[in-house]
């Protein structure tokens, strides 16, 4: 019981991330992760080296996006802040 407890209460308390590079970069793990779920969940049978090419064009894209969003956020930012 006092494990459950422990459990749930990491729940409670958000996990302080920086808005450094090197926090930054943990991003592309996620997406990484997303990239492979979301592919072997669309494929319904799976090539190896099919299902790595497709996966690693996702996660290029979504990185790509990532990035671009990012930087458009970061510019409106600077135009709205002066």
């Amino acid at each position: 019981m006092c494990e459950f407890g422990l459990i749930v209460a990491t729940f409670t308390s958000p996990e302080n991330i920086g808005m450094d590079v090197k926090s930054l970069l943990w991003v592309f793990p996620l997406l990484a992760s997303v990239a492979v779920i979301y592919k072997a969940t669309k494929v319904r049978v799976i090539f190896l080296r099919r299902f790595f090419t497709e996966t690693l064009v996702l996660f290029c894209t979504l990185c790509i996006v990532m990035t671009l969003i990012a930087a458009l956020l970061h510019a409106g930012v600077w135009i709205i802040t002066g």
